[in-house]
């Protein structure tokens, strides 16, 4: 008897989609990034689907991330649509896709070893930007500056694009943030003072040694826009997509996860006509792609419990303080919308794929889980399967909040993988 796609991701077993030994490798540890999928999950959960719809030649992720769907999503030879507000992880998306020169890039990179030693016998203008004294060391901003510079020399587009991932990781590794966080918190200064200085020497080695990660080009078309899900998907066509795989937001990113204060630092040392910026306004201050992200923006937020979609989130918000409801409030405003908005693109009797966790506020599980379940269901669309999954590795802080009288609120650590089917006639 064939089974079906529930039975099928069951019958691996309790524990297989954990993946708790897995360790990242070839292109996907090109570049760090916070919350990153798990890959061989991901491929495992296309590939399963791939095998049992058949009728799948393209792959949307309208938050992607560092990549990782529409990395594994290129490796079955889909066309790939992805979306992402954050001009660091298009970046990295892209070069993760695109590769490098094959034909240049070892010049490339003997030209960029001499013109790193060029400038370091040689004065030179220092990069500047508001507070960069703050942030970095004067020895760590000389040298930054050094590989900038001989980055920004770089002919060959695909070659200079790797060269500023590989850069990426280096600036918050020798920034003066802590690396326990995500936001931008100042470390003591007995850390800063005695951390040592191998900038260029890591720098180099990167290059090196992630040059050869690269999977194979193929020919399928890849799409990646930089900008609001809200506002890309408006330009999508309706019933265009054959999949959706994709983890969106477990909550406004200025309280769960602070990708773009993760980011911030990196994409004030790259040169701004090597990223894709929808606007100059998101990288104006430290704050401004967090604000712009799901539930970020200043909306009129759902006033009425009558207004909100979602008998669970009700029940869930009387527990919390007025204040941060209207953050929930908030988020969810957008987060409905964007639901919305993916199914409109879906094709008619295909899949989506969402893997979700549920953060605390007030230290009350937020249940995006289920309240995504009810909303989707009465938005016409189908529950295919379900997995639960422990989290234990994946890239997130152990302690995400405070709670006066209650102390340090861990972080998630679980998953729920939900699988919809768009029904025929929605």
């Amino acid at each position: 008897m064939k089974l079906n796609l529930q039975q099928k991701l069951k019958s691996y077993g309790d524990t297989y989609w954990n993946f708790e030994k897995i360790k990242r490798d070839g292109v996907h540890k090109i570049a760090n990034y916070p919350a990153m999928m798990v890959a061989p999950m991901q491929h495992k959960l296309i590939e399963d689907v791939i095998n049992m719809e058949g009728n799948i030649s393209n792959i949307f992720d309208p938050f992607h991330g560092s990549g990782t769907t529409l990395v594994e999503g290129n490796r079955f030879g889909l066309d790939l649509i992805g979306i992402d507000i954050n001009p660091l992880a298009n970046l990295i998306t892209k070069v993760k896709l695109q590769g490098v020169n094959k034909d240049t890039i070892y010049n490339s990179n003997e030209e960029l070893l001499l013109r790193i030693n060029k400038y370091r016998e040689k004065m030179m203008d220092l990069h500047y930007f508001e507070k960069i004294g703050k942030w970095f060391r004067k020895d760590v901003i000389h040298d930054l500056s050094i590989i900038r510079r001989s980055i920004i020399d770089e002919k060959d587009k695909r070659n200079r694009e790797y060269y500023w991932t590989c850069m990426s990781d280096l600036v918050r590794k020798y920034s003066n943030t802590r690396s326990s966080t995500f936001k931008l918190h100042i470390k003591e200064e007995n850390k800063i003072k005695i951390m040592e200085n191998n900038i260029i020497e890591d720098f180099i080695c990167a290059v090196e040694n992630n040059v050869n990660s690269f999977d194979t080009p193929k020919s399928n078309s890849k799409l990646l826009i930089q900008g609001d899900a809200l506002d890309a998907m408006d330009k999508m066509e309706a019933n265009s997509i054959d999949f959706i795989c994709t983890s969106p937001p477990y909550g406004d990113n200025g309280t769960t996860v602070t990708y773009g204060q993760f980011s911030i630092l990196s994409l004030l040392w790259i040169d701004h006509k090597d990223l894709s910026i929808s606007s100059d306004e998101l990288i104006k201050n430290f704050s401004a792609i967090d604000s712009s992200s799901l539930g970020g923006k200043i909306n009129p937020v759902i006033s009425k419990s009558d207004d909100i979609p979602s008998e669970v989130l009700v029940n869930l918000l009387k527990t919390i303080s007025i204040e941060k409801q209207k953050k929930i409030k908030n988020f969810f405003h957008d987060y409905f919308i964007v639901i919305q908005k993916m199914i409109r693109v879906l094709k008619p009797g295909h899949m989506m794929v969402l893997t979700l966790g549920n953060r605390r506020v007030d230290n009350t599980e937020i249940k995006l889980d289920e309240i995504t379940k009810e909303f989707c269901i009465k938005n016409g669309l189908e529950i295919e399967a379900e997995i639960d999954r422990s989290i234990s590795r994946k890239r997130i802080p152990k302690m995400v909040s405070r709670i006066e009288n209650i102390g340090p609120v861990q972080s998630m650590n679980s998953e729920t993988v939900l699988i919809f089917r768009k029904g025929e006639s929605v």
